[in-house]
């Protein structure tokens, strides 16, 4: 297969051809691969580790993100090419390109493409530059790559909610911490954030004061990575909706999950045990929750770090909410005093 060109735009600020294509595993194996190392500026090579989750990905049959690749040719040549000169262009010219962005990407294909479970039919897209000026394509590189600070796994997550996910499909009345009003049925939005990030780490350890900020948003993304998020159907949006059936007519349950310890352990633990709990009536819910109210209570706080124990205490609890109920607070408290 070669490569595939769906649209062709002029980019003003590098003046130059803007092109999306695609082709497929194999092609990129035998064409692509080899132009990791073609520009000395470009990024070195990182750890496999850090791409294990990806090589997995590609078994199972992602759709890689895109690749940026690029060529130096007079542009006012290839201003007086139709599409299909410009994309017979592209595929003759291939071994002259350079890799702007996806050189790790390739690099993860490359140490598994002999495994035989990679389908090299699967299409990959491309994002396809042509310029003649070597400063334009440095300067789309850095944009590309390094031109700006990283953004943290929270700033990102709190991004993607505050512009894309509709909170008003949550369920939930959210408020800012500056907004004083409707306090009683309100949820902060910052907690219901660190509890999508909970969620999405399957983790109750987001946050450690003991640990800079930098090295905790890298655990954080290692969690998200690694936490098989995608293997399931549950979302987001279904854990707010039970939520907010908990809560809607119960004002116990409404103060127990403002509480940022109790919600970040319930939205860890019940990712495990969604389909029992969905069937749970709130009133049964808030009986049981009163009673681990109580068997908590047993725990010594002067040897614990009580926020941190709540966490685990709650996730633990959540996921094996159908071995809690209808149970008395001595029996929860030999419970609890099986958790790992």
């Amino acid at each position: 297969m070669s490569i595939k060109i769906s649209s062709i735009d002029y980019d003003d600020v590098i003046k130059g051809k803007f092109i999306t294509g695609s082709t497929n595993y194999s092609f990129a194996i035998d064409n692509l691969i080899e132009l990791i190392n073609k520009l000395d500026i470009q990024r070195k090579l990182q750890s496999a580790r850090f791409y294990k989750r990806l090589e997995k990905d590609i078994i199972d049959g992602c759709i890689m993100p895109p690749l940026t690749i690029a060529f130096i040719d007079k542009i006012d040549i290839i201003n007086n090419y139709n599409d299909n000169q410009i994309e017979e262009y592209v595929n003759r010219e291939i071994h002259n390109a350079f890799i702007l962005d996806g050189i790790q990407r390739l690099n993860t294909l490359d140490r598994i493409k002999d495994n035989e479970k990679v389908n090299r039919n699967k299409r990959i897209f491309l994002n396809i530059i042509i310029c003649e000026s070597m400063d334009n394509l440095l300067y789309r590189m850095i944009t590309l790559n390094n031109g700006q600070r990283p953004m943290t796994v929270r700033h990102q997550i709190e991004i993607l909610m505050g512009n894309i996910y509709n909170f008003d499909n949550l369920s939930l009345s959210l408020k800012n911490e500056k907004d004083k009003s409707n306090l009683k049925e309100s949820f902060n939005k910052s907690d219901i954030i660190n509890a999508y990030i909970a969620f999405l780490s399957a983790s109750t350890n987001i946050e450690n004061q003991k640990i800079i900020e930098s090295k905790m948003n890298e655990l954080i993304t290692d969690k998200i990575i690694n936490s098989d998020i995608t293997s399931d159907d549950l979302e987001f949006n279904e854990i707010t909706k039970l939520i907010y059936k908990m809560v809607v007519d119960n004002e116990y349950n409404m103060e127990w999950f403002k509480n940022l310890n109790n919600l970040i352990g319930f939205c860890v633990g019940i990712r495990r045990n969604f389909q029992y709990l969905i069937n749970i009536d709130p009133n049964d819910f808030s009986q049981t929750v009163k009673e681990f109210e109580k068997t908590f209570s047993g725990f010594d706080t002067s040897k614990i770090r009580l926020s941190s124990q709540r966490r685990k205490s709650v996730d633990y609890f959540i996921s094996n909410f159908n071995n809690f109920i209808n149970k008395e607070e001595i029996e929860m408290l030999s419970l609890l005093n099986e958790m790992e």
